[in-house]
């Protein structure tokens, strides 16, 4: 009877060994299950990352053509636009509330939001203090990567929404966003605007912007 009792115990010490070493060695026997080779290198696009493209003054004219084109009466009631041509567009506007240091000025579309980034001087950028203890390990010279969405305040008036921001590789707080923005802005926050926003002036035709995939569609307002 131990005899039995003893090889029952051996054989479930072999049955909880067997899980074990089946779930440390998961990472090779069940891409076999579905078909996929573990061994296969990522796509090219996984591993180049977002495409980034540059802010230009070409952009900025392509995007404007398009968004005038939502403005004529037989026009399209919305449009395409790249991240590079909008982003273009949209810094115009907001070049005044970008620190005057900015260069190497980029955006892509990375999640269902638009990116932007620059390099910058902490100098200029007077955002030390808004960075609280993160400022200390901070280099006087960094990338700065704001993400977010559009949204129309009002007839005229639009907002870059920013809900995630980086300074180099380190991640602001999103509590602190909205202190590090207004360190950004300048003059009064319209009424309306979010404490996280960047608004500036839209064609009071425009409705709405949304992100999806490589593209950002413009929509035209609803007439009224």
């Amino acid at each position: 009877m131990f005899g039995c009792l003893r090889r029952l115990g051996c054989l479930f010490v072999l049955c909880i060994a067997a899980v074990v070493a089946a779930f440390l060695t998961r990472d090779r026997w069940m891409p076999l299950l579905s078909g996929a080779d573990s061994s296969a290198p990522e796509t090219a696009e996984a591993a180049a990352g977002p495409a980034w493209q540059p802010v230009s003054d070409e952009g900025a004219a392509r995007a404007r053509r398009t968004i005038e084109s939502l403005g004529r009466r037989t026009g399209p009631v919305f449009a395409n636009l790249t991240a590079g041509d909008l982003a273009s567009y949209f810094y115009i506007a907001l070049s005044e509330q970008l620190p005057p240091s900015a260069d190497s000025i980029e955006a892509a579309t990375i999640a269902n939001r638009l990116y932007v980034r620059a390099v910058i001087s902490l100098d200029d950028f007077k955002a030390a203090d808004a960075l609280g203890p993160l400022a200390g390990i901070a280099g006087r010279r960094e990338r700065l990567t704001m993400g977010g969405t559009f949204a129309v305040v009002r007839p005229g008036l639009a907002q870059f929404l920013v809900e995630d921001v980086r300074l180099g590789q380190l991640p602001i707080p999103r509590g602190a966003i909205p202190k590090l923005m207004r360190q950004v802005r300048r003059g009064t926050l319209p009424p309306g605007a979010s404490e996280s926003g960047l608004p500036f002036v839209v064609p009071t035709y425009l409705g709405d912007a949304r992100v999806s995939g490589d593209n950002i569609t413009i929509y035209k307002a609803a007439a009224k």
